[in-house]
């Protein structure tokens, strides 16, 4: 995030719809890992924006060629060093089985923090998912103007993560999700706009939507919600600048995500605690909600590093779990 300070495994309490998988029904780990270089749009060895728009996560990753990785026991994380130099830490449900498939949840920390900061706060690794917290490099995501990495990197990255899970776990390709704080959010709704096909669903919480976020941005629908505070006194709400570089307000964000998911302008809207709201258009393609928190500010709602805390305990933990479908939350959440 932009400067944020830094703030178990039980079954959901509530009712959780899981879309069944279209896609391929296994992976072996006893096949090579592989998965397409998504570089530039020049590159041949990377699906074109046409190609991009059609076809499931599995066709579009192609089968594994990493090596298997030597990950956590059940129930436990660790933290994976790829050949690439880059790392990311990577938490097993204490269930884990190879004989079901399993969802896959990216969760991605904000500018200055670290991977494990996120995974502390969140707690998302409580989850019945494979959870993984990467590491910017120097503690940044693109297309922020302060990261030193470029789009096509950061993709490359989490190109190289999937492909490595592929590889070792029998990962369901029909439910890869990607979640992010801040400078992670941003680049979490850069991950809806450059790889709608693979990822199902993006959750963005306190987003830095910086103006490249959105750049070539794709048309195909990708399930989005939004959390973001009214008085969040580091990324506005409403849309600013930062580092001599503009970024968009929530609403215009939603708008274009309104449009891409085919959604009418009509908004179901209902009131959660204190001053937080829900809205969730109508006639979606793919699912789009947003959760405005009335006063809240730059902090993952309700996580450990939320000292207000007025949303209740792990509150955009559990809200991003509910959107995504995908039971299991930390001991202590509370009912909203």
């Amino acid at each position: 995030m932009d400067r944020l300070a830094e703030g178990t495994n039980i079954m959901s309490r509530k009712p959780v719809r899981v879309t069944l998988s279209t896609a391929v029904l296994c992976c072996l780990a006893a096949l090579g890992v592989s998965c397409a270089n998504n570089e530039e749009e020049t590159d041949s060895a990377v699906p074109s924006k046409s190609t991009q728009s059609h076809g499931s996560a599995a066709s579009q990753l192609g089968i594994p060629t990493s090596a298997p990785l030597s990950g956590p026991k059940p129930g436990s994380h660790t933290t994976i060093n790829l050949p690439s130099g880059r790392s990311f830490i990577l938490s097993v449900p204490e269930n884990y089985t190879a004989q079901k498939q399993w969802p896959v949840v990216l969760a991605f920390h904000g500018w200055g923090q670290s991977a494990e900061n996120l995974r502390g706060y969140s707690r998302l690794d409580a989850a019945q998912a494979i959870t993984v917290f990467p590491t910017g490099k120097k503690k940044a995501w693109s297309p922020a103007p302060y990261a030193e990495t470029s789009g096509s990197e950061d993709k490359k990255f989490v190109l190289d993560i999937l492909d490595s899970l592929r590889a070792t776990y029998n990962v369901d390709d029909s439910r890869l999700y990607a979640t992010g704080m801040s400078n992670g959010g941003g680049f979490a709704a850069y991950l809806a706009c450059q790889m709608p096909g693979i990822f199902h669903s993006v959750a963005t919480i306190s987003a830095a939507y910086y103006e490249d976020i959105l750049k070539d941005c794709a048309h195909e629908p990708v399930g989005r919600l939004d959390m973001h505070g009214t008085d969040d006194p580091v990324v506005g709400y409403y849309g600013g600048t930062r580092h001599k570089t503009k970024y968009f307000s929530v609403e215009s964000v939603l708008e274009q995500d309104r449009k891409r998911n085919k959604c009418s302008e009509k908004v179901d809207t209902n009131r959660l605690v204190n001053n937080a709201l829900d809205m969730h258009w109508r006639g979606c393609s793919a699912p789009l909600e947003h959760i405005r928190i009335g006063g809240g500010s730059h902090v993952w709602p309700g996580g450990l590093g939320d000292k207000n805390n007025e949303v209740g305990k792990f509150f955009a933990t559990d809200r991003v779990l509910d959107f995504f479908g995908i039971p299991g939350r930390p001991d202590g959440t509370r009912e909203t």
